[in-house]
């Protein structure tokens, strides 16, 4: 390689090439072009259909989620009063008295229970647990 590089010492010539007349009959090219096409105005409804189209999937949607929770609420209501139905109030009693703190009042809707039946054996309340819940309310002390 030489160590003495000039730019000036190169050769100077157009390596890129423009065809004949290319420029005197590009404007009448152009021009044929877009009179050829012509303008056509959009029509009325395509500028709502961009905000309209981003606007119907979200209402479909909750249009869709709104009908399968009416649907499901529905068939919820009638299983529960079917399940209901199917329990005698024996049932319910015993299930409250076992696992619920009941008073003889909370037995008043019950058909099948009458007033003589609240005993302690029934209520499955023991003497001990009887004689600590009376300790509790020191009923010495109430004035009646």
């Amino acid at each position: 390689m030489k160590n003495d590089f000039k730019l000036s010492d190169l050769p100077k010539r157009n390596i890129y090439e423009v065809p004949d007349k290319y420029f005197d009959r590009l404007p009448a090219q152009i021009m044929e072009r877009t009179a050829g096409a012509g303008y056509s105005p959009a029509p009325w409804y395509a500028a709502a259909w961009k905000p309209l189209r981003l606007a119907l999937a979200p209402l479909m949607l909750v249009l869709v989620l709104g009908v399968l929770y009416l649907v499901n609420l529905n068939n919820k209501e009638e299983q529960q009063i079917a399940n209901l139905a199917s329990i005698h109030d024996k049932e319910i009693v015993d299930y409250l008295s076992t696992y619920a703190v009941l008073e003889s009042a909370d037995f008043a809707d019950l058909s099948t229970v009458s007033e003589k039946e609240m005993t302690s054996e029934f209520l499955n309340v023991s003497p001990k647990a009887a004689e600590e819940e009376l300790e509790y309310y020191q009923l010495d002390t109430i004035e009646y």
